[in-house]
């Protein structure tokens, strides 16, 4: 069984040192692209689009059935005018 805390209060990360940075891994930095996060926030917005749309297109027909359906029934169920005299 782990011996790991299980609150995040009683961690010993506060602790921790973490030490010189790497040297050679500063190198690799590089400076965010400008249309980047554009980008992939259009992506995202096409996807979720699309994932809308696709969904509207599957559930339009079983909609417009099921009221179809529900007009259906209501007319063969319903009884004929009622004459009270």
């Amino acid at each position: 069984m782990s011996r790991l805390p299980t609150d995040p209060d009683t961690s010993d990360s506060a602790n921790i040192d973490p030490g010189e940075p790497v040297k050679e891994l500063a190198g690799f930095q590089e400076e965010m692209l400008v249309g980047l996060v554009a980008r992939v926030r259009r992506s995202i917005y096409r996807r979720t689009a699309t994932a809308h749309v696709t969904s509207f297109w599957w559930s339009t027909p079983v909609l417009i059935l099921s009221e179809f359906w529900t007009v259906l029934v209501g007319q063969f169920s319903s009884k004929g005018p009622r004459k009270d005299t």
